[in-house]
């Protein structure tokens, strides 16, 4: 650990994040993924595919902010 974080051998931060849809509210929890979407848990909202966009609303990764 470095600082407190949790990082892996390379110096990579493993702390995962919560993010807020900013049109409909939806939360995408990294440490939860979208399973039933084929994003494994961990999943980092910036690992995402560009093509992502929120299962509620439809809006793109740019409309979500940090919680």
């Amino acid at each position: 650990m470095m600082g407190g974080a949790i990082v892996d051998a390379n110096g990579t931060s493993l702390a995962t994040a919560r993010w807020i849809c900013l049109v409909c509210g939806y939360v995408y929890d990294e440490a939860l993924g979208i399973p039933d979407e084929g994003i494994a848990p961990g999943t980092r909202l910036q690992d995402l595919p560009e093509d992502w966009f929120c299962p509620e609303c439809g809006v793109g990764k740019a409309d979500f902010s940090p919680m």
